[in-house]
């Protein structure tokens, strides 16, 4: 059965601050040496893996960049991971000094999730490889999987493949809502006529930034250079709007944090861009619309088949769209809960479509949204104008485990056409028991069960479901 309901915008009542980050030009004239530039010296820890990337096998000294940020002659020392498996031309041969953040491109969630779960960010991290040389090649080709769907499993060095895919396995699990830290923003004040600026570091704690520069393209501030403390949590004093309700609102410092995320391109646009691993200072301008709302969407709606939701939405146009949370609740409890995020598209005056499935649900009715975020940590939420109901289904199944093959832990997906006695179990090729995954009473509905086989050794295993009036045998294999 598909079922599809649409769009109620669900919009807060205070006035509007939507703001984005400018490419940072520190004279009028922008060009890619008036940016935060950094420097991409080399490579430590690392090593020289070989593998195969679109047809072609080749040997590639791989891990983590090291190089500075700000100023390449003086700033301070950071880290970097590529973005881009290419391989670079001569002209971008290390070390290379024109490297520039780039405040267009967005870096994905599970990439995100990957440079602040592991090396340098976490250490030790879990499962971190004794040899760094080996944990930091096998970080960077788990980025290559994501960016450029590079196959982890052709590479020769079996400590960095395993390693690598141990790294996508708990990034696909977690990674799918990761946003870099917003360091600098423009926040509404308690009064809708005056707002404040924020400045913090890469964990969110407040620091303290003088100098910072104002202006408004309409009307007039009450102050044009404000201070923050930490001690006040990062905040400035309040500056109030005055003679206007719309206009452009800039501020700027060459003083604040480039988060762990941050993008920066070479100024050859051939060259591999590279994500920041560790953050550094440098030079940004936000700038908030005061007034408008940052995205138009024009239509939100969700279709079921059978214990799958499929959600569909499209915007009208966006202004500083860093994403869109998933959030799904039953319509019986009162708690929201994150299952999802899918990027935006920044600032665009076209039309832009999104997709996101949210699969094997139980049986219920439920109710969802999504929760718009600009890239300073502004939100609004668009919420679906009618619940979703997962109905029973009609008849009995137990599904193929996904993954299969696996190590340790695989799903097992079943279906109950009416309430009764389950059990699931797991045996040998002589047919001994060696595991139960379910053995309880359950209403009708849709089923995820997980199996983890951690304490069993490698082979071909089969499942059986039993419930009144059907059976069901499967294979299973475990490889470790």
């Amino acid at each position: 059965m598909i079922s599809t309901f649409y769009i109620k915008i669900e919009r807060r009542k205070m006035k509007k601050i939507i703001l984005f980050l400018c490419a940072i030009a520190l004279s009028s004239n922008v060009t890619f040496s008036q940016l935060t530039p950094a420097s991409v010296e080399g490579i430590s820890p690392g090593r020289n893996i070989t593998f195969t990337y679109d047809g072609n096998t080749e040997t590639r000294f791989t891990g983590l960049c090291y190089g500075k940020i700000y100023n390449p002659n003086s700033g301070p020392d950071v880290c970097f991971y590529s973005i881009d498996v290419t391989k670079a031309p001569s002209q971008c041969a290390l070390p290379n000094f024109h490297y520039v953040n780039d405040s267009i491109s967005v870096i994905t969630p599970k990439v995100c999730y990957i440079v602040h779960n592991y090396y340098p960010a976490v250490n030790p991290s879990t499962g971190q490889l004794s040899n760094l040389n080996d944990e930091t090649a096998a970080i960077q080709a788990a980025i290559w999987h994501y960016t450029n769907g590079l196959n982890v499993n052709t590479i020769t060095r079996t400590a960095v493949k395993n390693r690598a895919n141990a790294i996508i396995t708990a990034t696909d699990a977690s990674g799918t809502s990761c946003s870099p830290t917003v360091t600098f923003q423009i926040i509404s004040d308690s009064d809708p006529d005056y707002f404040l600026v924020r400045t913090t570091d890469d964990n969110g704690k407040g620091v303290s930034v003088s100098n910072i520069q104002l202006t408004i393209s309409q009307g007039t501030l009450s102050t044009y250079t404000v201070n923050t403390t930490a001690s006040s949590g990062g905040f400035s004093p309040s500056i109030e709007v005055i003679g206007t309700g719309t206009g452009i609102i800039t501020a700027f410092s060459d003083n604040i944090v480039m988060p762990k995320g941050t993008i920066f391109r070479h100024d050859k646009n051939e060259c591999p861009k590279v994500v920041l691993a560790c953050p550094g200072p440098g030079a940004l301008k936000i700038t908030s619309d005061w007034g408008a709302l940052p995205v138009e969407l024009s239509s939100f709606n969700a279709n079921v088949v059978n214990s799958d939701v499929t959600l569909n939405w499209s915007t009208a146009s966006e202004l500083n769209n860093s994403g869109f949370n998933i959030e799904r609740k039953l319509t019986s409890d009162g708690e929201w809960n994150l299952i999802g995020n899918i990027s935006g598209n920044g600032t665009t005056n076209n039309s832009q479509n999104y997709t996101f499935s949210d699969r094997n649900i139980a049986s219920g009715r439920y109710n969802y949204r999504l929760k718009q975020i600009d890239f300073n940590g502004n939100f609004e939420y668009f919420n679906l104008s009618s619940e979703v109901e997962i109905g029973t289904p009609g008849k009995f199944n137990l599904s193929q485990n996904y993954t299969n093959p696996f190590n340790p832990s695989t799903k097992v997906n079943f279906d109950l056409a009416k309430e009764g006695f389950v059990s699931i179990k797991v045996f040998d090729n002589s047919g001994k028991e060696i595991a139960t995954i379910v053995n309880e009473f359950k209403n009708a509905g849709y089923y995820t069960a997980n199996f983890n086989a951690v304490n069993i050794s490698s082979g071909i295993y089969y499942y059986r479901m039993q419930t009144e009036g059907f059976t069901k045998v499967m294979k299973m294999v475990l490889i470790k």
